[in-house]
């Protein structure tokens, strides 16, 4: 375990959670200038201090420590994509497309948009939304405006204000999502 590598880091998912250094320290009983030292290479988290650490940014204690395979990079071949979770009351199904959503701000995957879920309540996240209809058609409902997207056609807007997809196909329509944290 390369100590510098493990206290940058840290220092990435503190800053990427816009959490302080005294905000870290505070959420696992150290000091600020502990925090300090380890993001700076000059002390050693214990492993209950990154278990912690790892627990509050939700990710994977390995992360800090093993040295990815992949360099930074992300692949999630087709057959591996098996993660699906389940359709929700939306009616919609979610395909995730990266498995390290960790490492960056964004979050891609692909929606399917189920016929039937026409009369559902429109929805609000934190998040900007960029979609591409990959097949079928969707209408977007979007702060109580209606724009027809057929396959090809793409959108960007804030999910902070009301939208929902709703299926205009025969089939189920396939989207692709791209969730961009601030």
């Amino acid at each position: 375990m390369n100590i510098l590598e493990v206290g940058a880091k840290i220092k990435q998912m503190r800053k990427k959670n816009k959490m302080s250094q005294d905000d870290l320290a505070t959420q696992i009983n150290l000091t600020k200038s502990h925090i300090s030292k380890i993001e700076n290479g000059k002390a050693t988290p214990s492993l209950a201090t990154l278990s912690k650490i790892a627990e509050i940014f939700d990710v994977p204690m390995a992360w800090f420590v093993i040295q990815d395979q992949f360099d930074g990079i992300s692949i999630v071949s087709k057959k591996e994509r098996n993660e699906t979770v389940e359709t929700n009351e939306l009616g919609y199904q979610y395909e995730l497309l990266a498995n390290k959503s960790y490492m960056s701000n964004i979050n891609p995957s692909i929606v399917t948009v189920h016929n039937g879920a026409e009369n559902l309540a429109p929805y609000t996240h934190d998040n900007d939304e960029f979609i591409y209809v990959i097949s079928g058609s969707i209408t977007l409902k979007y702060d109580n405006k209606f724009y027809t997207l057929e396959e090809g056609d793409s959108a960007y807007f804030s999910g902070k204000k009301e939208h929902i997809f709703i299926n205009n196909s025969e089939e189920n329509s396939k989207v692709l999502t791209i969730y961009v944290e601030d």
